[in-house]
């Protein structure tokens, strides 16, 4: 009798293990099918009031670390050698930057517009400089960035003084209040917050960008493969952006207490500091990116303009290419993207 059922009894343990052989085999085909996951997007963005809605959008909870990953770097030009050197995949910069990565073929596309200067920036002098006339034969420190050529070209135009009129220093952005202090300028191109400490160190402001209206802007890009293949997490990036310009629009006094340490600046500076700039809503981006041309395009054309008879862009670029608006059609339409 226990002969008889032995066949039976072990004929079932192999079909038990064919049936969890085959379960597994079929959930590896499953994975193996499965794309793997991405990693966040890598998008730089240095220390600037301009910049900062996009780290508050961070700090509220608006952006998922899996699908944004934010990279600091220092104030200076270190994004634009990052996303040069294919570090991040996209990055906070000035039109001018953008233009010139358009020429050396970089292919970046713009998303955003972050902020419109409106005397953010400034050329800060000795006080006895006066009038802009008077940096005739000075010497004026000036970051070596495409911002820092462009706002000098401008400075120098409305001067009326050429190249070989003054004596340019290159000094690093973080630099600048120890170049004056020890003396090595008379003037320098910069930006807030280095001009709230070139003031306390006793220079004055003699020029700033609320005369040359609409010229710097502060762009968001990201490369063109990256738009094509991962829309979903550019849609994500801007979400983020327009939910933390939203909040500082309801709650500006708590929005700014998040957002003014991290540039070192008291709350009260920040506040002047984004008086001095425009930061376009999610409205405003559809107008700016609507229309043949659009008004963003025909900034850009201005601009573009400019840096070749300033020998600062040896050739045009092609400005509608780099505009894309397909992203924005549908930003703000979805909630959790």
């Amino acid at each position: 009798m226990a002969a008889a059922h032995l066949p039976g009894r072990f004929s079932a343990f192999p079909r038990h293990l064919a049936r969890l052989t085959l379960s597994l085999l079929l959930l590896a085909g499953l994975l193996a099918c499965t794309p793997p996951p991405h990693d966040p997007l890598r998008i730089a963005a240095g220390p600037f009031p301009g910049y900062e809605p996009i780290y508050l959008a961070r700090d509220l909870g608006l952006m998922d670390n899996h699908r944004i990953r934010l990279v600091e770097y220092a104030p200076g030009s270190q994004s634009l050698r990052a996303y040069r050197n294919g570090v991040v995949d996209g990055a906070a910069l000035t039109a001018d930057e953008v233009l010139l990565l358009a020429r050396e073929g970089y292919k970046p596309r713009i998303i955003a517009v972050l902020d419109q200067s409106n005397g953010i920036d400034v050329v800060m002098a000795r006080p006895e400089i006066v009038a802009l006339s008077d940096l005739r034969g000075r010497r004026i420190g000036v970051e070596n960035t495409a911002l820092g050529a462009y706002f000098l070209s401008r400075v120098l135009y409305f001067a009326g003084l050429n190249r070989d009129e003054v004596e340019l220093v290159t000094v690093e952005l973080a630099e600048h209040t120890r170049a004056y202090s020890q003396g090595r300028v008379d003037a320098l191109i910069t930006f807030a917050p280095q001009r709230e400490l070139l003031q306390a160190a006793g220079a004055h402001q003699l020029f700033d960008s609320s005369l040359i209206p609409g010229e710097i802007l502060d762009l968001l890009v990201v490369r063109e493969a990256i738009l094509e293949a991962r829309p979903e997490n550019v849609e994500h990036l801007l979400n983020g952006l327009f939910g933390a310009l939203d909040y500082l629009a309801r709650e500006p006094e708590d929005a700014v207490k998040r957002m003014a340490p991290r540039v070192n600046m008291q709350a009260a500076a920040f506040q002047q500091a984004l008086g001095e700039l425009h930061l376009p809503d999610r409205e405003h981006h559809l107008e700016l990116f609507g229309g043949d041309p659009s008004p963003l395009e025909t900034t850009l054309t201005g601009i573009m303009e400019i840096m070749l008879e300033e020998g600062l862009l040896d050739e045009p670029v092609n400005i509608h290419r780099l505009i894309r608006p397909e992203p924005l059609t549908t930003v703000g339409q979805r909630t959790g993207s």
